[in-house]
């Protein structure tokens, strides 16, 4: 079955703000996790930065969007706090940007756990987290996290709207969640 994901869209001023942090990094990175499709992690490494809000079976995606169509929440303000690492898929590493605790992006994503069950989007239990870099070689990580951390501030990324996408894939549709 394949998997359908709904993301956080940020606006150009707002991927600037990533880029600044990441602009000393003089390797190509990657998002996509191993197991996907190993030899072909770079050509299909299409998402944008972003925040997984939730993802599902492709089964459900009509009342994916039927949540989301309804949704008027209005902009979301979140806190990127620190670069870290946390343990990926078939023995990777993934680097990472972290948030502070955000009621907001909780109650979010809440709204899709209750409503499609059987998924691991818990708000009460889920990292969340914007992925930069998914490798093997632990030391490479570490090397690339060491540089973004010479540069790094904690700095504020705000959202209003949301994507989703096939995984990996292509974008099936755009959400404002504007009020």
């Amino acid at each position: 079955m394949s998997r359908i994901t709904l993301i956080t869209q940020f606006n150009e001023k707002e991927l600037d703000k990533i880029n600044q942090q990441l602009n000393n990094i003089d390797y190509s990175i990657c998002k996509v996790p191993y197991g996907i499709n190993d030899n072909l992690r770079y050509e299909i490494d299409n998402l944008p930065y972003h925040f997984t809000i939730f993802a599902t079976d492709k089964r459900n995606e009509k009342k994916l969007l039927d949540i989301a169509n309804n949704l008027r929440i209005g902009k979301i303000t979140l806190r990127i706090n620190d670069v870290k690492i946390m343990n990926g898929r078939n023995n990777s590493f993934i680097l990472y940007f972290s948030i502070e605790e955000n009621k907001d992006i909780n109650e979010l994503q809440r709204i899709f756990f209750l409503q499609i069950p059987g998924e691991n989007y818990d708000p009460d239990s889920f990292t969340f987290h914007m992925t930069l870099h998914i490798d093997k070689d632990k030391e490479l990580i570490n090397k690339l996290k060491e540089k973004i951390e010479l540069n790094f501030k904690p700095f504020d990324i705000e959202f209003d709207k949301l994507v989703l996408y096939n995984y990996p894939g292509d974008i099936i549709k755009e959400i404002n969640i504007n009020e």
